[in-house]
């Protein structure tokens, strides 16, 4: 004779050797304590450390990145120009505040610095930002009091795939000149 309960059920098969199968009531299952290795939902468990590649040789990582951004002054002036190791080459925004420059790594990071240098048309107040997934923002960096020339930026080890300078106000009513935007 083989007995089956159902888990949480109330009626059992027990089946006998003439194949004959009948029901029969089967006894209420008490769920085990939580400590019996059953998770209960008021366990929290810490969440995993986020992790990124090391960049021993302190590599400038935006040459290897995609560059995009929020708007362009003109064709000679696209974002992949302040992301290509040439401090003669820029990018150049269009002509209003809010305008952003981000560097997708292609990978996570391990950041040690920021570094932006700017043209003669720089914002006066802007966030240097990172991201692990291009949605989802964190500031590193923040100014009203910008005076352009070139912005060295702790990152202290931050993991990104993205990273972005964000123009909040420009010292002029031309566009934000960013030379370069180099990631370490």
């Amino acid at each position: 004779m083989v007995l089956l309960l159902a888990a949480g059920g109330a009626v059992a098969y027990r089946w006998k050797t003439d194949a004959a199968a009948s029901l029969v009531p089967a006894a209420t299952a008490t769920p085990p304590p939580p400590s019996a290795g059953v998770p209960s939902a008021a366990v929290s468990r810490s969440p995993r450390p986020v992790t990124g590649k090391i960049n021993p040789d302190l590599d400038n990582l935006s040459l290897q990145a995609i560059c995009t951004a929020s708007g362009v002054e003109d064709d000679a002036w696209q974002p992949k120009f302040a992301c290509d190791g040439d401090q003669t080459s820029r990018w150049s925004s269009a002509f209003e505040d809010k305008q952003w420059l981000r560097a997708d790594l292609r990978r996570r990071w391990e950041l040690t610095t920021v570094t932006v240098t700017w043209e003669r048309s720089y914002a006066v107040s802007y966030r240097v930002e990172t991201s692990l997934d291009g949605k989802a923002w964190q500031k590193l960096y923040a100014t009203a009091k910008g005076k352009g020339g070139s912005v060295t930026i702790p990152a202290n080890g931050r993991v990104a795939r993205y990273v972005r300078m964000f123009g909040l106000k420009r010292v002029n009513q031309s566009g934000y000149s960013l030379r370069e935007l180099e990631i370490r």
